[in-house]
């Protein structure tokens, strides 16, 4: 068992646990480069999923503490606001919304 640092295709930079020879480590970590890091990969399913945790601003530092039970150390921010931007509906004022479902159920 070794510890090794490494870069992640998302940016984070960190240390990963390796087991096996070293053949089979060096493919590890060359797997892992061509991926984004464990805490982004859970962030992004908590965004998918409405998932609770997505929407807290220390959901990087959430997901890295589980990603270090998993043997994975990755240096992510603090804190990161939460942008809203990405739900098309966010900004669409639900008034509206429901008028055009009634419009819509009407013309049925």
């Amino acid at each position: 068992m070794a510890w090794t640092t490494t870069e992640w295709a998302c940016g984070h930079e960190g240390s990963m646990q390796l087991y096996g020879k070293n053949a089979a480590r060096e493919s590890q970590v060359a797997r892992a480069a061509g991926m984004k890091c464990m805490a982004c990969w859970l962030v992004e399913r908590w965004e998918n999923d409405n998932d609770p945790r997505g929407k807290r601003e220390d959901r990087y530092k959430l997901a890295a503490g589980i990603a270090e039970n998993k043997g994975k150390r990755i240096d992510v921010p603090d804190s990161v606001p939460v942008d809203e931007g990405n739900n098309p509906l966010a900004t669409f004022p639900t008034d509206k919304l429901l008028a055009e479902i009634e419009r819509r159920k009407e013309m049925a």
